[in-house]
């Protein structure tokens, strides 16, 4: 299913851990690159049914052993040339909400397994 146009707000962090490799005596901290990923993708957007059964069959697939969920998201849309991120996710967590003066919303936080891929489509 592509989640493009149920969301108004994706977010897909890409951090690298610091070490601080600093020796004694030195006057300032050094680092190297540690492990990248591990972060939680976020979005949300608009309630919809079509998203909901998606995001309860990922839920139910996890539950009985599903190791990851592939994932591409274009921040510019599948455009040719266009930025696609792709990796392996879990879903952490999937929220409902709804209040007296809004709208119905969704938001959901997925785990990272593994390396993202940057590449363009």
């Amino acid at each position: 299913v592509n989640l493009q146009p149920y969301c108004d707000n994706v977010s897909v962090p890409q951090t690298v851990q610091m070490l601080e490799v600093s020796a004694m005596g030195t006057t300032a901290k050094a680092f190297i690159n540690g492990l990248s990923d591990g972060d939680t993708i976020t979005a949300s957007g608009p309630y919809d049914v079509t998203l909901h059964t998606h995001m309860t069959n990922l839920k139910a697939a996890q539950a009985a052993g599903t190791a990851s969920h592939s994932f591409q998201w274009g921040p510019g849309g599948s455009v040719a040339s266009e930025a696609k991120v792709t990796g392996e996710v879990l879903l952490a967590s999937y929220e409902l909400s709804a209040g007296v003066s809004g709208r119905a919303e969704w938001s959901c936080s997925l785990q990272v397994s593994g390396a993202i891929t940057n590449g363009t489509w």
